[in-house]
């Protein structure tokens, strides 16, 4: 029997999607952990389940397209995906994934497509810490507008390796395609730190997002719930070379050796992934439940947050959200991920309209 709890829940999220005047609609359910969406030119697309499978859903079913080796545990698996610019004339996917061969670690992998599957072609970039408890492994993977491919990674409960240059942990970082440091990366001539690195001083970014006018990064991070304080998640706009001070700082510093947050949730919001959209910036909360639009002010290098809506609520924990090629906004529940309530269909990929 359905509890009345989920059901007043479940008319929350009705009421708010009106509100806003925005239609919800279940894509495809049944998904285990869904991490990260990519999306093909015909407006099909790819999910990552963090035990370690890739589906591929068309026309609102999901077939098998690929099932990687993965150390899942924790936060740890399959996490992030991201498809090549140049797709499919450059036929290819990329994952990022915990793997246990040799040693424990986080790395980033090249699939080739081929017809209605994937099948694993490289180790682009390997080496990024993991440990075994699977705590704060990063793992969003986006292509800028510059063609370079980003990645997020966690300093995985160690604090000193997100001020460490020597270490991915941590960081935000900035390789080519085929996985060598990017060009113009502002640590490539400095002696013991690692070239592939871009910003720095981050504890478990979690989403990638560029503005589209501006061409400029957001980063959404998760704050030090219940290790030094409590809440802080926050949104961050990266520069290159940037040092956004953890541990040294939690939320606003007002240090000039490190970069303030654009928003910070005192009260804590671990968030997921975030995307532009219609002009506002939308960010999916995990332990939050919710999906909330930032309306920002300002101008390149200089906004503020004026006020933060919710935009959705109702579904659980929300992990994923990506602008989908048809406009609409997509957005995956992570309720089977060992900290949510299981709710029927789980785990969903949502579209809003």
């Amino acid at each position: 029997m359905v509890s009345r709890r989920r059901v007043l829940l479940g008319l929350l999220g009705l009421s708010l999607v009106r509100a806003q005047g925005i239609r919800v609609e279940e894509v495809v359910g049944g998904l285990e952990v869904p991490w990260a969406l990519a999306f093909l030119p015909d407006g099909s697309f790819l999910v990552s389940e963090r035990p370690g499978r890739i589906q591929w859903v068309q026309g609102g079913r999901a077939s098998l397209y690929a099932e990687l080796r993965v150390y899942h545990r924790g936060e740890s698996g399959l996490l992030g995906l991201a498809l090549h610019p140049q797709f499919p004339r450059e036929p290819y996917l990329y994952a990022y994934r915990t793997v246990e061969e040799g040693s424990l670690r986080n790395q980033v992998v090249r699939l080739r497509h081929q017809g209605n599957r994937g099948v694993l072609d490289r180790v682009v970039l390997d080496g990024i810490p993991a440990r075994s408890h699977g705590l704060h492994s990063g793992g969003r993977l986006a292509f800028g507008p510059d063609g370079m491919l980003y990645v997020t990674t966690g300093e995985v409960y160690e604090r000193e390796l997100a001020q460490d240059l020597s270490s991915l942990g941590g960081k935000v970082l900035r390789i080519t395609p085929e996985g060598k440091p990017a060009p113009g990366n502002p640590f490539l001539n400095r002696s013991g730190a690692r070239p592939e690195i871009y910003s720095y001083g981050h504890r478990n970014p979690q989403g990638l997002a560029w503005h589209p006018r501006t061409g400029e990064l957001f980063a959404s991070e998760h704050g030090p719930s219940g290790e030094q304080g409590f809440g802080h998640d926050e949104v961050n706009v990266i520069v290159a070379g940037g040092n956004y001070g953890w541990p040294r700082v939690v939320g606003w510093g007002n240090d000039p050796r490190y970069r303030n947050p654009l928003h910070f949730w005192p009260e804590g919001f671990p968030p997921g992934n975030l995307a532009f959209w219609r002009g506002d910036l939308y960010v999916a909360g995990l332990r939050g439940q919710a999906l909330l639009r930032l309306v920002l002010e300002g101008d390149k290098g200089n906004w503020r947050v004026a006020r933060v809506e919710t935009a959705l609520s109702g579904f659980g924990r929300l992990r994923e959200v990506q602008v989908g090629p048809d406009g609409a906004l997509y957005v995956t529940t992570s309720n089977r991920d060992g900290r949510g309530q299981v709710r029927p269909n789980d785990d969903k990929v949502l579209r809003l309209r």
